[in-house]
């Protein structure tokens, strides 16, 4: 299927085919992928529906929807759509109520506090922080303030424009041993003094650390050990964006997710949403052998989409050996990278448009928006089209300095407005196309060993910097 250097001419394909953007579109849970300007043969587009078949992928979701072993290096299921199901276990009921019962406090100011710092690294920070993000109404008593790194002079500069006795804190860690989120949480537990222990809780998989740091255990907001770290949003490391946008908004996004597992259980084909996305990239990554991929949004709420799916995508799928540990042949994770649409025309486009080099895009947007200033949303959509036909048809008049190649792989990813029901499914079905693609590829997307390998040698040549503080004369990474 290689179709290297995009030899397929978009422009071509567009002027001959009048029915080509309705069918080379998928319409599904509120949200139209438009992949008409992606260099794809109709021919070619008919290989790319049958991989779902030949990798026999109804059969993976069975497995996944089953709670069979999905993640062999580790032994473990994937069980996160449990978080979000209608009638989960006990167990997952009352944690589910417990962290939103919170939430919906902090929300309505019935805690007291005008300020809650959410502490938390990778996956309990992006996708809460997106979630807030996008779906913050204004209407809430706490600001969230969202600290991941360790920026000692942000910290400082934050802390002195807050009142301790007014201030909440979250801290989010699955294992409760991040480096990092302690780092930062102790800082805060030193800042807050005499009130940390009254207005802490802990978003964690690991009660016992967070008691043994200092938290009441009747403010330990457990979630089951099996959540990965990128599936956690739906666990009670969402509480801080639930606490931003109000317990019925978070339990409508729930809602959404659940639609889009359904759907991706019951029609694991070109219907779903999630098998469409998952085509596309492997057609992008492997089909052109593009190594990036761009998801740019012209609706401002889902500015952070790119920085939360390139933790989802680059580490579920960053792998070099398959499920058998084999090495793989063919490359896996593009490098993904994003941002908002009109902030980035005026800084990558230029060469996104006029580089030797292609990078794939995926232009996200709505149709409309309840604010003040509709012309602003209307501007935003006129950029996006504008740019996916510059993108795809180029211009071949003028000074060869004002040409534009074209043929630049762009899809367009639409929906009417943003819905807190909308942006559950858009996550739930960016979710299952990695489950997809990991299927497709042959790799296990739930383990990260290279990430823990990172973590175990920074702990090492920390205890050699603490000894003898390093200078730019002897600095080394060798033991």
């Amino acid at each position: 299927m290689s179709q290297k250097n995009n030899t397929v001419d978009v422009a071509n394909l567009l002027e001959t085919d009048s029915e080509r953007r309705k069918r080379f579109s998928t319409l599904d849970g509120g949200w139209r992928l438009d992949y008409a300007g992606v260099p794809l043969t109709r021919a070619a587009r008919e290989g790319l529906l049958g991989l779902t078949d030949s990798t026999d992928l109804a059969e993976a979701v069975r497995a996944l929807f089953s709670a069979a072993i999905v993640n062999p290096s580790e032994n473990q299921p994937a069980l996160h759509m449990s978080l979000r199901a209608a009638t989960p276990d006990p167990d997952l009921i009352d944690q589910r109520g417990r962290f939103l019962d919170l939430a919906d406090d902090l929300h309505a100011g019935r805690q007291g506090l005008t300020d809650v710092l959410h502490i938390g690294i990778g996956g309990s920070d992006l996708g809460p922080r997106l979630v807030a993000d996008a779906l913050d109404a204004f209407d809430g008593h706490a600001r969230v303030h969202w600290l991941s790194t360790m920026d000692g002079r942000r910290f400082e500069q934050l802390t002195r424009q807050l009142d301790p006795s007014r201030t909440g804190l979250v801290v989010a860690s699955k294992s409760f041993g991040t480096e990092e989120t302690l780092t930062l949480a102790r800082a805060a537990r030193a800042w807050m003094g005499d009130g940390f222990t009254e207005r802490s809780w802990a978003s964690t998989a690991r009660r016992d650390r967070a008691v043994e740091f200092g938290m009441a255990p009747e403010r330990v907001l457990e979630f089951p050990g099996w959540v990965g770290g990128r599936f956690s949003l739906w666990s009670s490391v969402g509480v801080s964006a639930a606490a931003v946008i109000g317990r019925a908004r978070f339990e409508q996004m729930l809602a959404g997710a659940r639609q889009a597992d359904r759907r991706f259980r019951e029609h694991p084909d070109a219907r779903s949403l999630a098998v469409m996305l998952a085509l596309l990239m492997h057609y992008l990554r492997r089909g052109l052998d593009l190594p990036t991929l761009g998801v740019v949004s012209y609706e401002p709420r889902l500015a952070l989409l790119g920085d939360y799916l390139q933790q989802l995508i680059m580490e579920s799928l960053g792998k070099g050996v398959d499920r058998n540990d084999r090495p793989v042949d063919q490359p896996t994770a593009p490098l993904i990278f994003g941002g908002r649409g009109t902030d980035l025309q005026h800084s990558i486009f230029q060469a996104l448009h006029q580089g030797p080099e292609t990078h794939p895009l995926l232009l996200v947007g709505s149709l409309a928006d309840d604010h003040a200033y509709p012309e602003w949303h209307r501007a935003q959509l006129s950029h996006l089209l504008a740019q996916a036909r510059a993108l795809t048809q180029g211009r071949s008049d003028g000074a060869a300095f004002q040409r534009l190649p074209g043929n630049r792989p762009v899809a367009l990813l639409l929906t009417e407005r943003l819905t807190p029901e909308g942006l559950g499914y858009l996550l739930a079905s960016f979710e299952h196309a990695v489950y997809a693609l990991a299927v497709f590829w042959g790799i296990n997307a739930f383990d990260q060993w290279g990430v823990e390998e990172g973590k175990r040698l920074a702990a090492q040549i920390r205890q050699r910097l603490d000894r003898a503080p390093a200078s730019l004369e002897n600095l080394t990474v060798e033991p």
